[in-house]
């Protein structure tokens, strides 16, 4: 899932990024460094995760780059992966570009942490390879990964086309794994570390809309709790973090939400929210990024440091629906 940056972010820093995995390498625009500056701190952040590093799939916008930001807040050295390419065959919608990574990279520097920007894709395993590699030689260590990177689909089960179907498991299930494949090593090599996988709701119940992508979701928590159950015993932790709805462009477009409200014209998000809430436990429809980076961040603390295999759903109250 994705998000422009905050209203108070840089706006369209002019950094030069090498695809293919170079660093991020010239300076920002005047204009970026002053709104990172005016957040800066006199010296990196500290916290609980001073001198760990982690790295994020999807980090160029929406819980990515929330769950960075908190993560950067917490002392992390950065790392953003994103395909940061908006047109991707068999997606309706319009994923990250150069400039949100960009951007991206000078609101966490903004901040006071390091960041280190790589252009790729989760569905290619050299990619993740390479970058998580430039992160090491960077950073010295590998100690958190975020498997956050996806795309989605709304509409009838029958109608969704087999090139869609592919892209959809490539990446929401093919990349998570990928991901964790070429994090291991690594991990092992730090004596331990987090791996947290973003799912969804929707991979805790049915719904006829988003047969498709829920089901990818379930797949990432089995796929979760098996990896958990390999690498705990290595001091590798692996856990899941679900959301309901949350205002992204992921969800906040109109391919999505003209299938969450059919017949009317021009739904909105907050339409699609103000319908929800009206069922919900809590009387609320949706989350912003920055409460899902919240969970996030939970379990890269020691609090969490005997959990494995957990889904923790972040749905402002809908889990209460869920079978036991």
């Amino acid at each position: 899932m994705t998000h422009d940056l905050p209203q108070d972010g840089p706006a369209d820093p002019a950094r030069r990024l090498a695809l293919g995995g170079a660093l991020a390498a010239t300076a920002a625009t005047a204009a970026a460094v002053g709104a990172g500056a005016a957040r800066a701190q006199d010296a990196a952040p500290s916290g609980h995760l001073s001198g760990k590093t982690a790295f994020v799939t999807g980090g160029a916008r929406g819980i990515g780059l929330a769950s960075a930001e908190a993560m950067a807040r917490a002392g992390a050295n950065v790392v953003l992966f994103d395909i940061a390419t908006p047109n991707l065959p068999h997606v309706d919608y319009a994923l990250s570009g150069p400039s949100d990574l960009a951007a991206a990279q000078a609101w966490i520097e903004g901040l006071g942490a390091q960041c280190m920007t790589y252009q790729g894709d989760v569905r290619n395993l050299s990619d993740l390879q390479d970058a998580m590699s430039q992160a090491v030689d960077l950073f010295g260590s590998l100690d958190i990964v975020l498997a956050n990177a996806g795309v989605g689909h709304a509409g009838p089960i029958e109608d969704v086309a087999a090139e869609r179907i592919s892209t959809l498991y490539e990446t929401n299930v093919g990349g998570y794994m990928k991901t964790t494949q070429a994090a291991l090593p690594h991990l092992r090599d730090a004596g331990g570390g987090r791996i947290i996988y973003i799912s969804s709701g929707l991979s805790r119940t049915g719904n006829p809309i988003f047969g498709s992508y829920g089901a990818t979701k379930w797949a990432v928590n089995g796929f979760a709790k098996s990896a958990a159950m390999a690498y705990g015993p290595e001091g590798i932790l692996c856990n899941v973090v679900a959301p309901g709805l949350v205002r992204t462009p992921f969800a906040d477009n109109a391919a999505t939400l003209s299938q969450m409200m059919p017949g009317v014209e021009n739904p909105t998000f907050d339409a699609v929210s103000e319908m929800i809430a009206q069922g919900s436990t809590l009387g609320i429809g949706h989350h912003e990024p920055e409460d899902i980076a919240e969970a996030v961040l939970f379990f890269t603390t020691d609090a969490a440091r005997h959990l494995a295999g957990e889904v923790m759903d972040v749905s402002y109250g809908d889990a209460a629906r869920n079978v036991a």
